[in-house]
């Protein structure tokens, strides 16, 4: 009769045990690589010209992280607070940009993701004088803005969401954000 051996078995649950709940306790301690943004901090997006990226927006208070893996501040910015996620697009067009196209372009962008703009968009100019198109974004049980800048040769899409009560809670500090967003020539 042979003699079963069971430590081969047992070292390999505990090799499984590590990598299915000792990991992800270890990423959560490290953090997901985000970047934590004190109020005022100045964000820049979009390739630089002249050592300086054309889109800005102002963070309005503590407590919103830049998350680095979804984030390339050549194209985009991705910042979340809680369960709310704000992300603004640079957009370099083919052809002619203007607000009501670069509208209907994130419009099906959005609901590629499941997402959509309910009703029509209302025209919204930024402390800086750039005009522009925001409207409601709704999907996947979430709520939220997007909204649309042209400026000559660059356009910004931003689109911000979050379950009900937590995008309630911040969206005076996305709008602030939406409101702050600067397109250097």
């Amino acid at each position: 009769m042979a003699r079963v051996r069971w430590w081969g078995t047992g070292l390999v649950v505990l090799v499984l045990l590590v990598l299915g709940g000792g990991l992800p306790l270890v990423d959560k301690a490290l953090g997901s690589g985000g970047s934590a943004l004190a109020a005022g901090t100045v964000v820049a997006v979009g390739t630089e010209r002249a050592g300086v990226r054309p889109l800005t927006f102002t963070v309005p208070a503590a407590g919103w992280v830049l998350d680095a893996a979804e984030s390339s501040l050549t194209s985009n910015a991705e910042l979340s607070n809680n369960e709310v996620v704000f992300n603004l697009n640079a957009v370099v067009p083919f052809g002619s940009l203007d607000n009501a196209r670069l509208w209907n372009g994130l419009g099906r962008i959005v609901s590629m993701g499941g997402g959509r703009l309910p009703g029509s968009p209302r025209a919204v100019t930024t402390g800086h004088g750039l005009a522009g198109l925001t409207g409601a974004l709704a999907g996947h049980g979430k709520v939220g803005t997007a909204s649309a800048f042209a400026k000559d040769d660059l356009g910004a899409t931003v689109t911000a969401v979050g379950p009900p009560d937590a995008y309630r809670r911040l969206a005076a500090q996305v709008r602030a954000m939406v409101l702050s967003i600067e397109i250097s020539p």
